[in-house]
């Protein structure tokens, strides 16, 4: 990220430091504005952008997940979007269970289909 004066001459330590104080310099950034504040603005776009605390751990090889959940800062939109998906989820929901009333109400199962019961397992394989 950073290149050294030739490919034989390792890079300092300092070096990354240096030429980050000399772009702060030339773009008239405030002290304030560090290389961490990249890495933390990218992970906080993730986050903006949908991805989960989990997400950003392995991205960034978090040992935790609490060190990653700093970048997720929930917005309006960001929760308005959550009730939506918890809306639709719930509308899927009561349509299937309108259908098996329906059913029911005219004389099959309100059960599903895959549902097992034990009269039906009984009737199915009879005990000897």
């Amino acid at each position: 990220m950073f290149p050294g004066d030739s490919v034989e001459a390792p890079i300092l330590g300092t070096s990354p430091d240096h030429q980050h104080d000399d772009v702060r310099t030339v773009l008239k950034l405030g002290k304030d504005f560090v290389i961490h504040s990249l890495r933390h603005t990218m992970l906080t776009r993730l986050g903006e952008a949908g991805a989960d605390a989990f997400t950003i751990m392995r991205i960034e090889g978090h040992s935790r997940v609490t060190v990653s959940q700093r970048y997720v800062q929930p917005t309006p939109e960001g929760k308005e979007r959550g009730f939506e998906r918890l809306e639709e989820l719930n509308a899927g929901k009561y349509e299937t269970a309108e259908a098996e009333a329906k059913v029911a109400a005219a004389g099959g199962s309100n059960l599903p289909a895959n549902f097992t019961t034990m009269k039906r397992r009984e009737s199915e394989n009879p005990r000897k």
